[in-house]
């Protein structure tokens, strides 16, 4: 028997490999790094390379703060709110010069890219970069205007690392630079070791959990963006389309129970979203920062692993706004991605909905 616990990183599966190659749904023009950092930080390398050395670089008030912790050691960091509960940026907030460099983020796969359609084309002045890391195969993704485009692959797929850089505009694109990072063949090891955990093999989760935590770390160096070996030949082999497809009837299956049985304790961040989008997960926000946390203590309890995106402030940086650092408080992030079926998404919504506190 199987040991039955949810969340946290991907463990490595065949389950999701097809029988042939397929990079179809890849960009025609492409590059791929180790992070999704290094593939906003390739954007600025290049504008260098070019003599155009911007300053500045926007990025939306709800953001991970360890991705822009590494730019703001190349970059002035400014914030423009831009939160989950709102259906588009506030722009006035947004306040940009020539040569900046503006990030748009498709939060958790729900938005609409119109707003951005009809901003970008009233500040052609400055240089666009979509992040697509929630949902990297979504319309927007595929049709986008941008002119670059990013997504830290390993948010939504099994692989160690992966980031990857197109420019929409078909703009030069930057060479990953160093080498390949050690903290991937730790995270790979990881996904291995928890893989055999899960199967209820005779390995300790101190084992997988230990080199996931250092493999963090060694990621976060910026010297050495070169994607693994290992991802840059799996990609082409995962079932993109199956994983996705998985994703969206678990979330669904989620967003349905929680609307036929409403909790006083919190409620859905969204329960619908736009065509040819596929959300992250599915999104709490509990009624106050205090039950957050005790739910997820709870959660951890019951071996389900939620995630918090994102912690504010954290790594020494906050966006600062006080509608962001509120959210940031009450927010979790619920798995329901490809690794799961419909008996557990039902088995982890009646073991949320058990949490009294």
């Amino acid at each position: 028997m199987n040991r039955w616990e949810v969340g946290s990183e991907f463990e490595w599966s065949n389950r999701f490999l097809k029988s042939t190659v397929d990079s179809t749904w890849l960009p025609d023009t492409y590059e791929l790094y180790s992070t999704g950092t290094a593939s906003i930080l390739a954007v600025y390398h290049l504008f260098v390379q070019q003599q155009k050395r911007p300053a500045r670089i926007h990025l939306p008030s709800f953001y991970c703060m360890s991705v822009a912790a590494k730019l703001r050691k190349f970059l002035q960091v400014f914030w423009y709110q831009d939160i989950p509960t709102q259906p588009a940026p506030n722009f006035k907030s947004l306040q940009t010069q020539p040569g900046d460099l503006v990030v748009a983020f498709n939060i958790f796969g729900i938005r609409s890219n119109q707003p951005w359609l009809e901003w970008s084309a009233a500040h052609p002045e400055v240089t666009l970069i979509e992040d697509h890391s929630h949902d990297p195969f979504s319309d927007w993704a595929k049709q986008s205007k941008a002119d670059y485009a990013i997504s830290s692959l390993r948010k939504t797929l099994p692989i160690p690392d992966g980031g990857i850089l197109w420019s929409p505009q078909n703009l030069p694109l930057f060479t990953a630079w160093g080498q390949e990072s050690l903290g991937a063949y730790k995270r790979l090891t990881a996904m291995l070791l928890k893989r055999a955990y899960l199967k209820n093999n005779n390995v300790a989760k101190d084992a997988y959990r230990q080199l996931e935590l250092e493999s963090h770390g060694e990621m976060g160096f910026i010297e050495d963006t070169v994607v693994s070996s290992f991802t840059a030949k799996i990609l082409p082999c995962l079932d993109v389309v199956n994983m996705r497809s998985r994703r969206a009837e678990n979330i669904n299956k989620f967003i349905h129970l929680s609307l036929n049985n409403p909790s006083d304790d919190w409620e859905l961040l969204f329960d619908s979203w736009g065509p040819g989008n596929v959300p992250l997960n599915s999104v709490i926000v509990c009624h106050t920062g205090e039950i957050r946390n005790a739910l997820r203590k709870y959660l951890i309890e019951h071996n389900i692993y939620t995630a918090v995106h994102w912690k504010q402030p954290d790594e020494g940086i906050s966006s600062e706004d006080p509608l962001t650092l509120d959210l940031a408080q009450r927010i979790l992030t619920i798995p329901n991605d490809h690794r799961y079926d419909t008996e557990d998404i039902v088995r982890m919504f009646n073991t949320i909905s058990a949490f009294t506190i």
